[in-house]
């Protein structure tokens, strides 16, 4: 059972900050974007929109229980694609903790996204335990269409 409240605590940990990270990394990107509109108002970056999401789906978990989102595919997708903007990897380990789902279902969603093309695994030939995951080319097309669409 402490175990269990341990998880719950972790978890809740990770929303957190995860949260915090997005409104910091917002904060520095509304501060560094050259981009402006016909108004004279700067227009967000796709990254920047991407961890507005991502904080926003995160600060659902302090107001509604998480098994009411269990779904994290949409959550690996904007991970992703933030990382892929911040010249960072990450593997199975870290993209699963960016999820509030279980890990199983989180591993069965790797493996859905990858049948569907919108992700690539690379297994680090060292230590074959370990396996990379970035966008594919699709997926990140697919993530930038969304985010310059959602941003008009």
């Amino acid at each position: 059972m402490a175990d269990e409240s341990i998880v719950g605590l972790v978890r809740d940990l990770t929303a957190r900050l995860s949260t915090i990270a997005a409104e910091f990394g917002e904060r520095a990107d509304r501060y560094t974007a050259n981009a402006t509109t016909g108004e004279g108002e700067r227009r967000r970056s796709p990254t920047d929109i991407a961890r507005r999401l991502l904080a926003q789906r995160a600060a659902r978990l302090d107001h509604f229980p998480a098994e009411l989102f269990h779904e994290p595919a949409w959550d690996m997708l904007l991970a992703l694609y933030v990382a892929s903007e911040e010249r960072q990897t990450m593997n199975v380990k870290t993209l699963v903790a960016t999820t509030s789902a279980p890990v199983t279902t989180s591993q069965r969603w790797i493996d859905h996204l990858h049948k569907l093309k919108l992700i690539d695994r690379i297994v680090d030939p060292m230590d074959r335990r370990r396996v990379e995951i970035s966008l594919s080319d699709s997926g990140h097309r697919a993530v930038i269409g969304y985010l310059d669409r959602v941003d008009d």
